[in-house]
């Protein structure tokens, strides 16, 4: 896996505005940086690593042809997780209404297994979608550690060695992450129970 730091010394801001000028190197430089993480996202909703390859590669094609239009109003990390998260839905989507349509009413029993198997991947899909947007309200500091651990996969060790922050800071701020989602979904949790009971 490329080490961030590779890409990171030119911001994923100055990428998007240099492809927005068709600069295939930019481009080339935004893949590298978000390829691997990307792919390791897809795979825990999608078993397949094939299926996975494709999905992302898709992603990619797309904001390739679309490169001029390509319109970021939010960080650029989550916005590729975010059109990944899309992807990945419509292909459960699909994949469920083939399931459904295709497969035979002789496998029903099957078909509910993974119907239910699905719903529960679409779930996980929308902790995720909480998740990144409770991210955009944190410090950067704090989502620094939690992108390099929980995304890219670093340890808290290797996470630490790449942000240069002594280990115990990097805990103590991954820690505080995890504090600040679990209040987010808390609260998130309680808006939807709210709106349910008005319904």
């Amino acid at each position: 896996m490329n080490k961030p730091s590779t890409t990171t010394q030119v911001s994923d801001q100055s990428l998007i505005d240099r492809i927005h000028q068709k600069d295939d190197n930019a481009f080339r430089l935004l893949y590298e940086k978000y390829w691997k993480p990307l792919l390791h996202f897809a795979s825990h909703f999608i078993p397949d690593e094939d299926t996975c390859q494709e999905v992302v590669q898709e992603l990619f094609i797309t904001l390739h042809l679309k490169r001029q239009q390509l319109n970021v109003n939010t960080s650029v990390s989550a916005y590729l997780y975010g059109s990944l998260r899309n992807r990945i839905y419509n292909y459960i989507r699909d994949q469920s209404v083939y399931n459904k349509h295709v497969k035979g009413a002789s496998r029903a029993r099957w078909m509910t297994t993974v119907d239910n198997s699905m719903q529960q991947t679409l779930d996980m899909l929308e902790l995720h979608r909480i998740i990144e947007e409770c991210l955009t309200t944190m410090p950067n500091k704090y989502r620094e550690v939690y992108v390099l651990h929980r995304q890219y996969g670093y340890t808290l060790k290797k996470t630490s060695s790449l942000l240069q922050r002594p280990v115990d800071t990097v805990e103590k701020q991954f820690r505080r992450v995890m504090v600040l989602l679990r209040t987010y979904l808390r609260r998130q949790e309680a808006l939807e129970t709210r709106s349910s009971a008005k319904k």
